[in-house]
């Protein structure tokens, strides 16, 4: 044992990683009695990520605090929150008013126990992320042991599983007091499929105050509840990025929502008039101006998400200082509820008839969902010209940008060949701007002479790419 404490570091580290790997129970204990070089690595280890329950964190703490450079070891906290179990009967239906009463008042005790702990760590000037994830031991996808579980049948004949949650979010209740500056990154896991309510989203950006990355989501998706509960949504969720913490740069932001599966159908106006913009768009667009990188998913198609309808001295144009990377998937409808694109016009006429959403039982399926059928594939030149002149303007003002993505989607999994894409790259001297899909987008005149004119502003000499994809699925 003597000689290999003379070993080069990166080899003792390469040993450490093969006594810790899953299966191999009661070595790192004894490894790390060897002496404090040993220790040093097995805790650098250990201590990488934190698998918490609330039941979990006096003693993690306790531990941490026996020497607290252990502290500096955190990288990641995946704090895992057990929800109540469901009864047979409750497994056939969805939630109720009680079940989700009891789901926030678990969570919002777990998150309150959580907060007071975390607003004790120190500050160690090193990344600390913090992963949120709940579940109950009921739901279709559920951890058992450390192993998550997913199953397509539940416990009893008729179980909704996922379904059952279809509408319903966690809120955080009460009052948040303990501040939180140790925690740089927050992240709602993509496998949880529990939300958190705007307003709690809202309430932890309060409390979080030295965030620099965000990755969160947002249940969009009310078609069973009145009109105005999925425009309160969107309103609290705009006020929550509104209050962002000012120290975010990267933001992730996944918008889950389904437009009608039946694309004869519209979809929900969100605005009130012509000229007024819808909230959560004007909210996102000046978040957008803080971050160096921005990844989207699920946003409403509009010309907003990059433009305003006016530019006057009370709305002046956004200006995007430090933003080097932008991925944005949009839905083919807008805030106003009107379609993107045309029912489809290339070649063989394709559609889309059996589409997965959450396999609701008839009962529940809403009417714009009863005969899925998905056929607009062929882009509205008026509008998608509005589109591509407001991104235009945009990149104008994106001094720093070296690589955009903007993607039209219509499956609801999203894992689809892009029918309609815009990618936008640049060195700083080049830049090629191309436009992809089937059938191909042709931009009008006023299109490329807003793109001309971004490249002057901006000293880069510009190419134009136009591409044809194939197939539907990737």
């Amino acid at each position: 044992m003597v000689g290999l404490s003379h070993m080069p570091l990166e080899i003792l580290e390469d040993i450490v990683d093969w006594a810790l790997f899953p299966g191999v129970s009661g070595v790192a204990s004894q490894i790390a009695s060897v002496n404090s070089i040993w220790q040093s690595i097995v805790e650098r280890t250990t201590f990488q990520e934190l698998r918490l329950r609330v039941e979990d964190i006096p003693i993690a703490m306790a531990i941490l605090w026996r020497r607290p450079e252990r502290f500096s070891l955190v990288r990641r906290i995946l704090f895992t929150i057990v929800l109540p179990q469901y009864t047979a009967a409750d497994c056939t239906v969805f939630e109720s008013d009680s079940d989700r009463f009891r789901n926030d008042l678990t969570f919002s005790e777990s998150m309150r126990t959580l907060l007071v702990r975390l607003s004790e760590w120190p500050r160690t000037g090193k990344t600390l992320e913090l992963q949120l994830y709940a579940f109950s031991p009921t739901d279709g996808r559920y951890l058992q042991g450390n192993q998550w579980i997913r199953t397509s049948f539940g416990p009893v004949p008729g179980d909704l599983l996922h379904n059952r949650t279809y509408g319903s979010t966690l809120n955080l209740y009460g009052q948040i007091d303990n501040l939180v500056p140790a925690v740089t990154k927050l992240t709602f896991r993509d496998d949880c499929e529990r939300y958190i309510a705007a307003s709690g989203i809202q309430r932890l950006f309060h409390a979080f105050t030295e965030l620099k990355d965000i990755d969160i989501r947002l249940w969009d998706f009310y078609k069973h509840s009145p009109d105005f509960t999925r425009r309160e949504t969107r309103q609290q969720m705009a006020k929550a990025l509104e209050e962002m913490p000012s120290s975010v740069r990267s933001m992730r932001f996944h918008v889950k929502y389904y437009p009608p599966a039946d694309q004869s159908f519209r979809g929900e106006r969100l605005c009130e008039g012509t000229d007024e913009p819808d909230p959560l768009t004007l909210a996102y667009r000046n978040a957008t101006q803080k971050m160096t990188i921005v990844d989207v998913h699920g946003m409403l198609g509009t010309p907003e998400l990059f433009w305003p309808q006016q530019v006057n001295a009370a709305n002046p144009a956004p200006f995007w200082s430090n933003l080097k990377y932008m991925e944005l998937y949009y839905h083919i409808l807008d805030p106003a509820g009107e379609w993107f694109f045309e029912p489809d016009g290339y070649g063989n006429r394709r559609y889309q008839a059996d589409l997965a959403l959450h396999y609701l039982p008839a009962r529940y399926t809403p009417r714009e969902d009863v005969r899925p059928m998905q056929n607009r594939y062929t882009p509205n030149m008026n509008k998608m010209d509005e589109f591509y002149t407001a991104l235009a303007k945009a990149v104008t003002n994106m001094p720093r940008l070296e690589y955009l993505h903007a993607q039209a989607i219509t499956y609801w999994s999203g894992e689809v060949t892009p029918f309609h894409f815009f990618r936008f790259e640049s060195d700083g001297k080049f830049a090629r701007a191309t436009w992809g899909g089937a059938p191909p987008f042709l931009p009008g005149m006023d299109v490329i002479k807003a793109w001309h004119r971004m490249a002057y502003e901006r000293s880069l000499f510009l190419i134009f790419r136009w591409e044809e994809t194939q197939g539907f699925r990737q």
